[in-house]
């Protein structure tokens, strides 16, 4: 089974998040504030402290200069995801629904292969590039299906998808930080922890620019309801398994395994939750399309 470790936890993650999904959608429902995004973050330090006192000893190493590297780059993944990332994936999902928002999000693995290449130095073969087109293909179907129906006023309009694809880029640069944060110190929760409160000090900074944040940092607790705590803590879970995932698997099979979230999402919020209609066809295409890119990028 410790052969299989590192699969295992992205697919439990990908579970996490998938019922997040699910619950940040309920919650947002008449919601104010944030909807969540904050309290997730809060959420995510409890827990991730909690795990990092129980199950790694509450040691944090040596510092040195390779410690401090770690810690930069676990503060700069908490920036692009558990900040940028999750801010914009909660508007992602009010405004475009459960299903195609994660399926705007598969373009994940998309920058991510760039920005390994550009910043890794890792080489993309001709399954991985095949791969990358499948994605962007069906990033396109979603686009031209909303451009089609948004006259009728029965799906978003295609300027929503932005927010997803800001999500997208920001989670590609994730996990670049997270995976260099773990080569400095292989401590998953304690780099959860990081991260979260990397996260949370910059909606504290951005509460001196933004009224909505200010609103949203004073309310926290205020504004939050039983699907958003739920979300949060599944979330929290996600983070900490996804970053266990990386330490025992490479950046492109985590990535790969966590194409499954959509399937889940899907199957989730029609099925069990029934909180949206069943897609339609070109949705579904896209989504297996790009799930398809994911596993080229990952099998290269």
């Amino acid at each position: 089974m410790s052969a299989y470790l590192g699969e295992l936890l992205a697919l439990l993650s990908a579970f996490f998040f998938a019922c997040s999904n699910i619950f940040v959608a309920k919650g947002a429902i008449g919601g104010k504030g944030d909807r969540g995004a904050m309290l997730s973050v809060v959420i995510t330090i409890g827990v991730s402290a909690i795990l990092w006192l129980a199950v790694e000893g509450g040691g944090i190493g040596a510092p040195s200069p390779d410690w401090w590297a770690g810690i930069a780059w676990f503060a700069l993944a908490g920036l692009c995801a558990t900040a940028l990332g999750r801010a914009f994936l909660f508007v992602s999902i009010r405004r475009l629904g459960v299903t195609r928002a994660s399926a705007v999000k598969r373009l994940n693995p998309f920058f991510s292969v760039i920005l390994a290449v550009a910043i890794l130095g890792e080489a993309a073969s001709g399954l991985a590039i095949a791969g990358m087109a499948m994605i962007g293909i069906a990033f396109a179907i979603l686009i031209r299906d909303a451009m089609a129906r948004s006259g009728e006023g029965l799906e978003a309009p295609p300027a929503d998808y932005a927010w997803g694809v800001a999500s997208a880029l920001s989670y590609a640069f994730s996990y670049i930080a997270r995976k260099n944060g773990l080569i400095a110190i292989a401590a998953p929760a304690f780099g959860t922890l990081v991260s979260a409160i990397a996260g949370l000090v910059v909606f504290a900074v951005a509460t001196l620019f933004s009224s909505h944040y200010r609103d949203a940092f004073r309310n926290i607790f205020r504004y939050a309801n039983r699907w958003l705590v739920t979300a949060g803590f599944l979330i929290s879970f996600g983070q900490v398994s996804l970053f266990a995932a990386l330490t025992y698997a490479p950046i492109s099979t985590v990535v790969m395994i966590s194409s499954l979230e959509i399937f889940l999402a899907t199957f989730l919020s029609v099925i069990v939750f029934r909180t949206e209609a069943r897609p339609n066809i070109g949705t579904i295409f896209a989504a297996a399309l790009a799930t398809f890119g994911v596993v080229a990028i990952a099998a290269g």
